[in-house]
């Protein structure tokens, strides 16, 4: 299989939510606390993306906070191809307009949403629409036939409150979500304040267990994350060798995850360089890339 190197562009700060433990300390829809790129920034870094076998997933943020993100999406799908973009969002928008189901249905290959829980359920670590509006999303999206799935990031609450769990392998069968992304928590960003919230390996083992077990014969496609007990994946560190990030100020990470409470670099270890001041294979070049493509250790975080 042709191997691509997985780059998560956080296109913004901007957000309509105000979730607790935001990895990018993301915030108000209106103007971003940080200085954010223009269009025709965005669009010089989709330039200086110079390097082939790549798959960009858009994220922020709210992606579609900033309607000329369209534009983006629509220059990258003719760059890459529609097979290797992707978007990440909390369906904002989408979950009032399918138009803008149709126009993602021709330009990217999935959309995936984060949900904690299903619409309806309290979750306190989120506002009470933000599931309500994901839900609704995935639903538009289904029907545009967009690759629609679902993310959740497992805490302590999942653990302590199983139903959650189980509400949202119901709501997937229900709709025909086609799969389940099952993330580690790490205390980065604004979770940093809420370390309580990670669990023991144990812990996250036996909870992934417990929904590889809940979803035997019901047809969804599960995605365990790498670092996670349980994961078919190899449990190395992908820095650099196999993923990258970009933050909406066009900063390079080797870790997309090594974010500070708000949400810029933590390390200076992961810092790679600027996509809107130098094309993408110089900076799978510099010192800091170099070092992570032989690291051969456990998570730095």
């Amino acid at each position: 299989m042709e191997k691509r190197l997985s780059i998560i562009w956080n296109v913004t700060y901007k957000c309509p939510w105000k979730c607790k433990f935001c990895v990018m300390d993301a915030g108000s829809c209106g103007a971003p606390k940080k200085k954010e790129l223009s269009l025709e920034e965005k669009l010089q870094i989709c330039r200086n993306i110079d390097i082939p076998n790549v798959k960009v997933d858009l994220s922020g943020g709210e992606v579609m906070c900033d309607k000329t993100h369209l534009t983006l999406i629509d220059e990258l799908s003719k760059k890459l191809g529609k097979e290797y973009v992707g978007i990440s969002t909390s369906g904002f928008k989408i979950d009032k307009d399918e138009e803008i189901a149709k126009f993602l249905s021709t330009r990217v290959h999935d959309v995936e949403m984060t949900m904690d829980a299903i619409p309806g359920v309290h979750y306190c670590y989120r506002e009470d629409a933000y599931h309500e509006t994901a839900g609704n999303a995935a639903k538009n999206l289904k029907k545009a036939g967009i690759y629609t799935g679902l993310q959740t990031v497992l805490t302590r609450e999942h653990m302590e409150h199983q139903e959650l769990l189980i509400g949202l392998r119901d709501f997937m069968v229900e709709n025909k979500i086609d799969e389940w992304s099952i993330i580690r928590y790490y205390p980065s960003g604004r979770g940093e304040h809420f370390k309580n919230l990670a669990m023991t390996e144990e812990e996250n083992r036996n909870l992934v267990n417990k929904i590889n077990n809940m979803c035997k014969g019901t047809g969804i496609n599960l995605d365990i994350h790498y670092l996670l007990p349980g994961s078919k994946k190899a449990h190395q560190c992908r820095c650099v060798k196999k993923s990258i990030g970009i933050l909406p100020d066009g900063n390079v990470t080797a870790c997309f995850w090594g974010l500070d409470d708000s949400g810029s670099i933590k390390d200076s270890k992961f810092y790679l360089g600027n996509l809107l001041e130098q094309p993408l294979s110089k900076i799978l070049e510099s010192k800091n890339a170099m070092y992570w493509k032989s690291y051969c250790g456990g998570c730095p975080l």
